[in-house]
């Protein structure tokens, strides 16, 4: 195939700005210097067979050229972001809040929901939020998976799909894109979806939904662009998610294994002791008792009724109840402990954190109806 020359390439672009109208060969103009800097950066254009016709033709490539570079830069930059937090251990919850907001500003969105798919393959809220502090919508809290009618639901059951946009967000019943009019009502009239899967097109396990007020919000993103932010999505994000859940799992199970095994012993040892200190209080209660008819059988006064005295009293002393005590609440603890190696494994799918000291965010494994040292019970 013959390329042209350059003498012709000019002579046709010169052809086509005498053409445009005043304002239009300006915004022609305006474009190229963009465009030259994404073919020098190394960006080619698909460009089809058929030539340019006329400057109309002229200025949707040079605006698709030029908005390439664009494309990239956020790629690039949401990608760094999304990978500068790939190393701080979260829960799949925060993961998905954290990366939500960062492809919130990216993609100039103003709503973000995120679900996470339970075992009953619902689709359960997980995270919301406006960035501009608005309330949010009353939104479904779950979605069935076999909702075929929903654009994100068949995308989640095809396999392949990874993004979804919708400009119509009302409901299924009028015809729109929504399970009901919750975001449609608020003013949302766009959302753009990402379905997470982890690689070799898995299960979906995860949905990132972005929403803006904005007639037909992410439609100047064009489809190319969205596939690959939907690909360092899912990479990104699910391997945190994955990562985290795989990294409490194993934890859960090795805690499960050494940790109630070595209860066990502690508390076979303690049920011991207590067994041992019954034995024991027997005895001291038989030596007091003999203490005392030793000392009534001997002369009142005499050296030897002082030293049987000495003796009840020596023995009187010798209280084993707070021993047991201490013992109970051995057992007790040992009871807890079970209680948190169990919640532990729940915290694998359900992770919660609390605050602890210096800022830091730790496993909250406490059950609900716990009371703590002080006698307070912890919500």
């Amino acid at each position: 195939m013959l390329h042209p020359s350059a003498h012709f390439v000019k002579k046709e672009l010169l052809f086509l700005l005498a053409e445009s109208p005043p304002e239009m060969r300006a915004a022609i103009l305006g474009l190229m210097p963009a465009a030259k800097r994404s073919l020098d950066a190394g960006y080619r254009a698909e460009i089809h067979r058929s030539p340019l016709k006329n400057w109309q033709d002229l200025l949707h490539l040079l605006a698709s050229v030029a908005s390439s570079r664009q494309d990239t830069e956020i790629l690039l930059r949401v990608s760094h972001e999304l990978l500068a937090i790939a190393d701080h251990m979260a829960p799949p919850d925060d993961v998905l809040r954290q990366s939500a907001r960062i492809l919130v500003h990216a993609l100039h969105a103003e709503m973000h929901v995120c679900r996470l798919r339970n075992a009953r393959s619902e689709w359960v809220i997980r995270a919301a939020e406006c960035i501009n502090g608005d309330s949010l919508p009353i939104m479904a809290p779950w979605l069935e998976e076999g909702l075929c009618q929903h654009p994100v639901m068949n995308a989640v059951i095809g396999g392949q799909v990874r993004h979804v946009v919708s400009n119509n967000l009302q409901a299924l019943e009028r015809g729109g894109d929504s399970l009901d009019c919750a975001a449609y009502k608020e003013g949302y009239r766009s959302r753009l979806a990402f379905v997470l899967r982890e690689r070799g097109n898995r299960p979906a396990f995860g949905l990132v939904q972005l929403y803006t007020r904005r007639e037909h919000g992410f439609d100047s993103y064009n489809q190319r662009f969205l596939a690959k932010f939907a690909r360092i999505v899912s990479l990104t994000v699910g391997r945190r998610v994955a990562l985290a859940r795989d990294t409490l799992e194993k934890a859960a199970g090795a805690m499960a294994h050494y940790g109630n095994n070595r209860l066990n012993v502690m508390r076979n040892q303690a049920e011991y002791c207590a067994e041992v200190l019954e034995e024991l209080d027997e005895v001291l209660w038989r030596a007091k008792s003999l203490g005392k008819k030793l000392a009534s059988r001997l002369p009142a006064g005499s050296a030897e009724h002082a030293l049987a005295h000495d003796l009840c009293v020596s023995l009187n002393h010798a209280d084993l109840r707070g021993i047991a005590g201490h013992l109970g609440g051995v057992l007790e603890g040992a009871r807890r402990m079970a209680r948190l190696i169990n919640s532990l494994k729940i915290s694998a799918e359900r992770p919660r954190l609390m605050h602890y000291a210096l800022g830091q965010d730790v496993l909250r494994l406490e059950d609900e109806n716990t009371e703590d040292e002080n006698g307070t019970a912890t919500q």
